[in-house]
């Protein structure tokens, strides 16, 4: 299952794209509040009728178990969740307040949440909430792996399947939190992205010509992209070509801000490409390249349209994950202009604006020095206290980390001699962490998840 795949891949947090995030932060970029690029009206109103959007100038991101926050106007780089899993998807609301997600914990199917983003608490809004569970049972369905698309700040677009036979069909589908209803859109489609002005749907569907005898259609698989109106509810099916030439399938698709634009990711036998596209699907540019062992995800526009951030999945020799990195490319430059930053997956931007740096910034900054991030001091200083209270010699590593605040809780494994392994726990004061009780009896906080 893809979730005990990411637990098991992604177990820590990058430094290298920390530093840089928090660099960025600091290079005076946005303001805490700004205006919602979208002036246009959305489905189910607007601009709240007349008034402005503002939130969070930020930048959210995948790493280990947990979703990172980048607040651009504080210049500062923390983490969001508290309870640790396989986050993915992620999705700002229009007022950047909330992060939409899908999360998978242990083997259990995949939940679509909701992520406050100043207080991270994590609200299910599919089956384990007691106001929405009847509404995803009576459309038979349940959500799935797939980009999330809200259309105001209670309806949102996402992928789920419907279970027939034993297998998982993907189906796109519209959520309307304040019925609450949950409505089919599309058979055999996932991945939507919705369009700045809310009229326009798009999202990866089955190709008429699949063939089954190879498999069948699912979440890894590409398919046709087609274009919805919402109003006449007629499609459109869209045909990636570079210069006149047709490309191959689309694993999915992104609205750039103003609306006009799409990045689109492309099978371009046996590679795959990140095209910049029109609405026709004509490619101006291919953003970047990669081969038959990575994938690229979830491309996600600056508020400005001026760069894409995306992330490239390197594949083993069996098709499975081996680890992420986060990239980025500027929208208006020459072919193939990407960079790598670092590691890191399912990078979505808040829609407030962010103004003054240019992908050459990026670079520079994520060169330079600063603070590691909190995750890293904390095993940093777990690890001295246990070896402070241990016999000399013994060298440990820490598992089941979770940070609440300023509490952190963590099992510290000896990894040169089998020891039981005790329970750590440790509080931030003015010194930075420091531990408070070390053992293989004490107890854990209420909120420790494991």
């Amino acid at each position: 299952m893809r979730g005990k795949e990411y637990l098991r891949l992604f177990t820590g947090i990058t430094l290298a794209l920390a530093v840089f995030l928090a660099a960025f932060a600091a290079g005076g970029c946005g303001s805490r509040k700004g205006n919602w690029w979208g002036t246009g009206a959305r489905e189910g109103g607007g601009e709240e009728d007349g008034v402005p959007r503002e939130g969070l100038a930020s930048l959210a991101y995948v790493s280990g178990d947990h979703v990172y926050l980048a607040d651009l106007a504080e210049g500062e780089v923390r983490r969001l969740t508290s309870r640790p899993g396989a986050y993915a998807d992620l999705a700002f609301s229009p007022h950047a307040g909330r992060i939409a997600a899908t999360l998978v914990v242990g083997d259990a199917m995949p939940q679509l949440v909701v992520i406050n983003v100043e207080s991270g608490e994590v609200t299910d809004i599919s089956w384990n909430n007691q106001d929405l569970w009847r509404a995803w049972s009576g459309a038979g369905v349940k959500p799935w792996y797939g980009t999330v698309s809200w259309a105001n700040e209670k309806v949102l677009y996402a992928t789920a399947v419907r279970e027939e036979s034993g297998r998982f069909r993907p189906c796109t589908v519209k959520v309307d939190l304040s019925m609450p209803s949950v409505e089919v859109v599309c058979e055999d489609a996932r991945n939507p992205a919705l369009d700045p002005g809310g009229s326009q749907l798009a999202y990866v569907r089955r190709p008429d010509d699949w063939d089954e005898a190879q498999g069948a259609w699912g979440v890894e698989s590409p398919g046709d992209l087609v274009i919805l109106d919402l109003k006449s509810g007629r499609e459109r099916e869209i045909k990636v070509t570079m210069d006149g030439v047709e490309r191959g399938y689309v694993y999915e698709a992104s609205f750039s801000p103003d609306g006009k634009h799409m990045a689109v990711v492309c099978l371009d036998e046996p590679d795959t490409a990140l095209y910049y596209t029109d609405l026709e699907g004509r490619a101006y540019r291919a953003l970047d390249f990669t081969g038959v062992s990575g994938r690229f995800g979830h491309p996600s526009f600056s508020p400005g349209g001026e760069w894409l951030l995306y992330h490239l999945a390197s594949l083993g020799p069996s098709g499975e994950n081996l680890g992420h990195k986060l990239k980025a490319a500027v929208t208006s430059e020459a072919d193939s202009n990407a960079r790598t930053l670092g590691e890191g997956r399912d990078p979505a931007f808040s829609p407030v604006p962010v103004a003054g740096q240019d992908l050459e910034d990026l670079e520079r900054l994520l060169a330079g020095s600063g603070e590691g991030d909190e995750e890293a001091a904390v095993v940093e200083a777990m690890i001295a206290f246990v070896k402070r209270n241990a016999a000399p010699g013994l060298e440990f590593k820490i598992v089941n980390l979770a940070i609440r605040g300023n509490e952190a809780v963590g099992v510290a494994v000896c990894t040169n001699q089998r020891l039981e392994s005790p329970l750590v726990i440790m509080r931030k004061g003015p010194q930075g962490w420091e531990g408070v009780d070390m053992g293989t009896g004490i107890e854990p906080p209420s909120w420790y998840p494991y």
